[in-house]
């Protein structure tokens, strides 16, 4: 977003449960806890509301339905800011801020029917309840069967005390399924993955190439270990499949191949971007693309410094799927690369229809 910004003072400690009235504005797709959102507010019809923002430091984006997204899903991520530039006398209503997510959240009063999304394009107040974060013990971690935190081949003498087979609990084993996770990552040479269950979850889901309906399914579970787990199943999925692929929204024709998705950041391959619109995207970054060329490059307001972007359409259809950035040192790694819009592909492999996928 450019320089210009500066830290906000004060931090807002909500728990579950908590309701209240929050200025909320529609998101293409679901932003999960921790993920980092630019946003830019500049419509003067907005300016009550922007200070708000500017009092209350939170705001809220609405998830769109897991079907076409043309209606709203009355979930949505609470988000709080933490740097902004604030407009002056000349735009009172205009600010520019970095914010993060930190919980889910849902209206108060559920919608009983659909409620197009185009309704929430701008800000408008919204009274809405944080959802829980539950992390319950590992399995088995009870009285006289802490044996198999140290001893797993008793897991099974163990298990025959309880009303479930071992298996079961195999399935929500927090260590088992990390470890999966790892091995599915490792290529990728990230940081180290976040420690605790419910904040691995949140980035599994945010990092894993995923349909809008998969993202709101796991979106809404309040469960940690059962959201990891419904994760695992995705990640074994993925892994059997001959090929996976991101293919265009509009007409299915292949875009990228799984095996291209890369970090363009340490912190995964997914980060939100806004555009001199105030229009954010969700992108995914690949190493190379299946795509034509929509105009001339510029660097301009590019998302990565020391990159030039170019519009990159379906070369099937001509849509707009996202961007090729070049390098304009020849310093620089990679010379080139695509950011895809999460919103406008889909992901995909041969064996398994979309909805299933």
């Amino acid at each position: 977003m450019g320089g210009g910004l500066s830290s906000v003072r004060g931090r807002v400690v909500l728990e579950a449960g908590w309701e209240g009235r929050v200025p909320v504005v529609a998101h293409h797709g679901a932003v999960f806890p921790g993920e980092t959102v630019p946003m830019l507010v500049s419509n003067a019809h907005d300016a009550a509301i922007v200070q708000k923002i500017k009092d209350d430091k939170l705001f809220g984006l609405l998830c769109p339905d897991g079907d076409n997204g043309a209606a709203v899903s009355g979930y949505g991520a609470l988000c709080e800011v933490y740097e902004a530039a604030l407009g002056g006398a000349a735009e009172p209503a205009a600010l520019s801020f970095k914010a993060r997510a930190t919980h889910r959240f849902r209206f108060c009063h559920m919608p009983k029917s659909s409620v197009p999304i185009h309704l929430y394009a701008r800000l408008r107040l919204a009274d809405v309840r944080v959802l829980p974060d539950v992390c319950g013990p590992p399995p088995l971690r009870a009285p006289g069967l802490d044996s198999l935190r140290s001893r797993r081949g008793l897991r099974y003498v163990d298990a025959a005390l309880t009303a479930w087979p071992a298996f079961v609990y195999d399935m929500f084993d927090y260590e088992r399924m990390r470890n999966i996770i790892k091995a599915y990552f490792d290529t990728l040479m990230l940081d180290a993955l976040p420690e605790g269950a419910v904040s691995l979850s949140y980035w599994v889901a945010s990092n894993l190439t995923l349909g809008a309906r998969d993202r709101l399914a796991l979106f809404a579970v309040d469960d940690a270990l059962l959201r990891l787990h419904l994760e695992v199943r995705f990640i074994t999925q993925f892994s059997r499949a001959q090929k996976c692929a991101l293919c265009c929204g509009s007409c299915g024709g292949e875009v990228a191949q799984r095996e291209h998705v890369f970090p363009m950041s340490s912190h995964g391959v997914h980060s939100n971007y806004t555009n001199p619109g105030g229009y954010v995207h969700g992108v995914v970054t690949v190493t190379r693309a299946r795509a034509a060329p929509g105009g001339p490059p510029s660097a301009d307001y590019s998302w990565f410094p020391g990159y030039s972007w170019t519009v990159a359409l379906c070369r099937d259809c001509r849509a707009h799927v996202g961007w090729r950035f070049d390098a304009i040192k020849r310093s620089l790694r990679p010379q080139q690369f695509y950011g895809l819009c999460r919103n406008y592909v889909q992901p995909r492999h041969h064996d398994q229809d979309l909805a299933d996928y």
